[in-house]
């Protein structure tokens, strides 16, 4: 069980150890949805994935490539309670990975707190990929973010 998630405007030190928290136990989700669509062994899985400085998540291997980024700080330009994807590839693309991933990320999205998905600086299929599932082009417009909510219907799941 993880602890409350903190109030918005409590300190970087406090959202980093709630971010690094959380990051551990996405990881134990993605172990076996990587198991299941790769096939690969959990030796291989445990090899390939770890969670780096800030709750980073990077999955890498020839079959994917996912980096997500918890909590982040809001001087980076990103509400605080955001999960970012700020790599999402796959060997064989419009197989399906790409939903199964945010439906993953949509349902810890109640036990991790965050309550936005972002997408930075997504190339032309990630930026079509965002918006179909509910993601919209920031102020910025390099970088798409939506609600959970949002992308939860636009996945048909109950909001």
């Amino acid at each position: 069980m993880l602890p409350q998630k903190p109030v918005l405007d409590s300190d970087k030190e406090l959202w980093n150890d709630y971010a690094e928290l959380c990051g551990n136990r996405l990881i134990s989700e993605l172990r076996p949805f990587l198991k299941e669509n790769f096939g690969y062994s959990d030796r291989h899985i445990n090899r390939h994935l770890n969670l780096g400085l800030t709750a980073t998540i990077n999955a890498y291997t020839l079959k994917y490539d996912i980096y997500l980024r918890l909590f982040p700080a809001p001087e980076a330009g990103w509400p605080r309670e955001t999960l970012i994807i700020a790599r999402i590839g796959f060997h064989r693309p419009r197989k399906g990975y790409g939903r199964k991933l945010l439906s993953l990320i949509c349902e810890q999205s109640a036990e991790l707190g965050y309550q936005h998905i972002a997408i930075e600086s997504p190339n032309e299929n990630s930026t079509a990929f965002g918006q179909r599932f509910g993601l919209k082009v920031m102020e910025n417009g390099r970088n798409l973010l939506g609600s959970v909510e949002d992308v939860k219907r636009a996945l048909g799941q109950a909001a």
